[in-house]
C-alpha cells in the first residue's frame, strides 16, 4: 500500500473564526445536505452554528446552551433537521432545526453514567449512537417525538472513545481505551438483563451483537478515533471497505474489512492489518481521523502536535 502525505502548500485555509468560544473546540461537523453551516462544540458548554453567504464572513446564526459544563462532541444527522451534542455532564442533547438559524432541544437524555465521549448518527436512519466513559454505548431512536434508550452495548473494558458505521450502516465500529477495536452487526434478537444498569428510559427493542474484534496486541495504547471508508469502485461484494484508526501510540493504522469467505467461521468478517504509519504526528498522540467521503483514499488526522495532516492511501 503506497502512501503520500500531501504537502501543505497545496492546502490554503479559507477562512478563521478568532474567538468563536471562550474555551477549548473539542468537535466540528458540517450540516450534510448544503454543506452551508457547520457546527462546533466548546468546553465553554456551548455548541454554535455557523454559517456564511457568498463571500461574506462566517456569522454565528444559533447558540445551543444547556449542558452543564463541557460539551464533548456535536453530529448533525444525515436529514439535517437534527443535532445531537453531548457532555461531561452525562447527557445526551437533540436539537431540531425549524430553519432561518432557529433551534429547539426536543430531548435531554442522561442514561449514561459518565462522561459522553461522542454521538454518532447511523448515515441512512434517525439512530443515533453515544459512546461513553461507563464503558458502554447506547443506542437511541424516536418514537413520536419520545427519544428512548434502544440498545446498550457492552463488551468493551475501560473507556470507549468513539465509533463509526460502515457507509451502508450495517456495521458499527467502537475503540476504547482497552485498545480493542469491536465490530458490531444488527440482530433479530432483543437486548436483555446482562447485569447493567439500563435507565428509566430504556426500551429495548434493538439488538447488536459483537461480531468481530481487533485483539488489543495490535494497538499498544488507547485508541480515540476510527473512521470506515467503503470499497473501491469494482471491489467484488465481500469488500467491505477500510478502518483507519488513530491511536494514543502515535501511529495511523488501516484494516481491510471482508466478509468471511468461510460460512462456518466464528466471526462473518475478516479484518487485516493493511498499513501502519509510526509518528504520523511524531511523537504526538492522532486524537481523530477521517476518511474523506467523495474522494476515495483521502484521510485526515490532527494530533497532540497542533497539525493537522492529509494524507493519500492508495487502496486499489
Amino acid at each position: 500500500m503506497d502512501v503520500d502525505q500531501t504537502n501543505s502548500n497545496t492546502w490554503q485555509c479559507l477562512d478563521t473564526i478568532d474567538n468563536a468560544h471562550k474555551r477549548t473546540v473539542r468537535s466540528i461537523c458540517f450540516e450534510p445536505t448544503q454543506g452551508k453551516a457547520f457546527a462546533t462544540a466548546s468546553f465553554d458548554g456551548t455548541t454554535a452554528i455557523w454559517e456564511k453567504e457568498g463571500d461574506d464572513a462566517y456569522e454565528c446564526i444559533a447558540t445551543l446552551e444547556g449542558h452543564e459544563n463541557e460539551a464533548k462532541c456535536v453530529a448533525w444527522s444525515p436529514s439535517g433537521q437534527l443535532v445531537a451534542t453531548c457532555g461531561r455532564d452525562k447527557s445526551v442533547w437533540i436539537w431540531e432545526s425549524n430553519g432561518e438559524g432557529d433551534f429547539d432541544c426536543i430531548s435531554v437524555l442522561m442514561e449514561h453514567t459518565q462522561d459522553v465521549k461522542m454521538v454518532v448518527w447511523h448515515p441512512i436512519n434517525d439512530l443515533l449512537v453515544s459512546f461513553s466513559y461507563d464503558d458502554t454505548m447506547r443506542m437511541w431512536k424516536e418514537d413520536d417525538d419520545d427519544w428512548y434508550s434502544a440498545a446498550t452495548l457492552t463488551g468493551h473494558k475501560s473507556t470507549v472513545w468513539g465509533g463509526a458505521f460502515s457507509p451502508d450502516g450495517k456495521y458499527l465500529a467502537s475503540v476504547s481505551d482497552d485498545r480493542t477495536v469491536r465490530v458490531w452487526s444488527q440482530s433479530g434478537s432483543v437486548d436483555t438483563e446482562d447485569g447493567t444498569e439500563k435507565g428509566f428510559y430504556y426500551r429495548p427493542d434493538t439488538y447488536f451483537k459483537c461480531v468481530a474484534v481487533v485483539p488489543d496486541s495490535i494497538h499498544s495504547r488507547a485508541i480515540y478515533s476510527v473512521s470506515w471508508t467503503g470499497a473501491a469502485e469494482g471491489a467484488p461484494a465481500s469488500d467491505l471497505g477500510y478502518l483507519a484508526t488513530g491511536c494514543g501510540d502515535n501511529t495511523l493504522r488501516v484494516f481491510k474489512v471482508t466478509a468471511s469467505s468461510n460460512p462456518s467461521a466464528e466471526s462473518p468478517l475478516e479484518i487485516q492489518l493493511v498499513h501502519e504509519q509510526h509518528n504520523a504526528h511524531g511523537l504526538s498522540d492522532i486524537n481523530c481521523v477521517k476518511w474523506n467521503p467523495k474522494h476515495h483514499g483521502w484521510l485526515a488526522t490532527c494530533g497532540d502536535d497542533n497539525v493537522v495532516r492529509v494524507w493519500h492511501l492508495d487502496l486499489e
